[in-house]
């Protein structure tokens, strides 16, 4: 396709004039001061309907030939480094000044000195040359005026085109950034005025703030905001798919420049995109659903969503959830106390459903008898005090529970000697734990049909504690994103929403009253 000019009214395609003159296109310049002047002399700033790539050039019809161009040892003519264009479809030439009236005050000390040194203040000699020294003073003031006029007109266009060194350069990058701060702050403005689903809104209602993230109140919200501490700009979030070639080029100009990162510009606040998150998690909000309360479009909304994730997960697997033996002790319920005060992790496994692949080979594995569906299976351990203390990966559904235990890691956790673990039936894994650690799970029925009356108690009394395993995994999956089918495409992220929202129940209520 032909190479177009952008300026505003200015409908200039390919290379040659009606005329046969050649016509160049000039790309914008990688200063950000003087990209800023080329921004300004035509008229637009960069937004939504306008940004500035490798294909947007400015037309050489809007240089000045005398001024804008130098000749090179090798015969080419190029754009000078501090060329701004100045000739526009919108520009006119100043109309001739109007005569001024016989009777005037002089316009300044230059033309009255001016006008004593060509004699003209002198007395005339008779009063029939009155009227013609007072049209040849006229005609001499308006010399005078033109001169000065277009001698200002120069002294500008100097000014803004051709910069000082020093000083200015430094005053001008202070306006560039001014200007640059001044488009955020409007953008930020206009963005808050279409945008009525912003945190504030709910910051008086804990209700509100439960409903849509989970939290108890809006200052366990912001006390988790704070320990994310994503930066006031983002920065210090990778965001997804943020390579070079998806980040403007004014970002970079911008780093190169001030020799720090300042954050990609966007349209929410940190705080706006962990709220998104987080309606995201608890209510399963869809992606499209939230672009249009948020104003913004779904493609970002999920680069948000992965982007965040993977930072949650990072900063809250910092978190060392697994409690000594002190503070199980401390925190240990009475139930436990009586019979079970060994005890240092309930454990039980869950499955969450996920979409079924093309493969054959990838559906048996994943298939789950339980569930009848093909699911993701994952184990979580809780203390007797009810706080999650152990959170493994989510594995295929078709997994046995002996299996898991092995592959989770929760084998290399510290235990110490005349420690317990307690579980369902299915995890016989007494022969797995270290020595010294004892397993308390449910009798099996023996050879005879009936169950003996102590095995019966024992059995009551394990299920009644091992409950609570199950309430917190009921927790996690109260986030509702995990209502649906797990589809393929978030597979590479799975695991850190899992461990996420886990870790995140920790901030809610106890589910045991101690």
């Amino acid at each position: 396709m032909p190479t177009h000019c952008c300026v505003p009214e200015c409908t200039k395609k390919g290379c040659r004039e009606e005329d046969g003159r050649k016509v160049s296109f000039f790309k914008f310049p990688d200063h950000v001061g003087r990209r800023k002047q080329w921004l300004h002399a035509i008229r637009r700033e960069e937004g939504k309907h306008f940004r500035i790539t490798k294909a947007t050039k400015v037309c050489s019809r809007h240089f000045r030939p005398e001024c804008d161009f130098v000749k090179t040892l090798a015969g080419r003519t190029e754009l000078r480094e501090n060329a701004v264009p100045s000739k526009f479809a919108w520009t006119r030439s100043s109309p001739r000044k109007r005569k001024v009236p016989a009777v005037r005050e002089s316009i300044d000390e230059t033309s009255r000195n001016l006008f004593e040194e060509t004699g003209t203040n002198d007395e005339p000699e008779n009063s029939e040359n009155c009227v013609d020294e007072g049209e040849n003073r006229i005609e001499e003031r308006e010399t005078v005026e033109s001169i000065l006029s277009e001698n200002l007109k120069m002294d500008a266009e100097t000014q803004t085109t051709e910069p000082k060194e020093g000083t200015e350069t430094s005053l001008i990058q202070q306006i560039v950034d001014l200007e640059s701060n001044l488009e955020r702050a409007k953008r930020r403005i206009e963005s808050l005025q279409n945008q009525v689903f912003t945190i504030e809104r709910f910051q008086s209602s804990d209700a509100s703030i439960h409903f849509y993230t989970g939290f108890p109140n809006w200052k366990v919200f912001m006390s988790v905001f704070r320990y994310l501490n994503p930066g006031d700009m983002g920065e210090n979030i990778t965001y997804w798919l943020s390579s070079r070639k998806n980040v403007s080029a004014s970002v970079y100009e911008e780093v190169a420049a001030n020799g720090s990162k300042k954050g990609r510009s966007r349209s929410l606040r940190p705080i706006d995109e962990y709220f998104l998150v987080m309606c995201r998690l608890r209510q399963g909000f869809p992606e499209e659903h939230l672009s249009h309360l948020f104003d913004i479009s779904t493609s970002t909304v999920s680069r948000i969503f992965i982007s965040w994730i993977n930072f949650m997960y990072l900063r809250l697997g910092q978190l060392n959830i697994w409690p000594t033996r002190q503070v199980i002790n401390e925190t240990m319920p009475e139930d436990f106390k009586q019979k079970y005060s060994s005890t240092r992790v309930i454990i039980d496994c869950t499955e969450v459903r996920c979409q079924m692949p093309s493969s054959l080979h990838l559906n048996g594995e994943l298939f789950s008898n339980y569930k009848h569906h093909t699911t993701l299976k994952g184990l979580i351990g809780i203390s007797p005090g009810g706080a999650i203390t152990f959170i493994s990966q989510l594995y295929t559904g078709s997994i046995s529970d002996r299996e898991i235990v092995v592959r989770s890691g929760l084998l290399d956790l510290p235990l110490q000697d005349g420690d317990s673990v307690m579980a369902d039936k299915g995890f016989t894994i007494e022969d797995l734990l270290p020595l010294g650690v004892s397993l308390n799970i449910p009798p099996f029925l023996g050879s005879s049909n009936q169950m003996p009356a102590q095995d019966v108690v024992r059995t009551q009394e394990i299920a009644s504690l091992r409950i609570h395993v199950e309430r917190a995994i009921n927790n996690i999956k109260n986030f509702h994103i995990w209502d649906g089918v797990v589809p393929l495409h978030q597979f590479g992220v799975v695991n850190q929403l899992w461990a996420v929202c886990a870790i995140l129940c920790n901030a809610q209520p106890n589910i045991i009253s101690i």
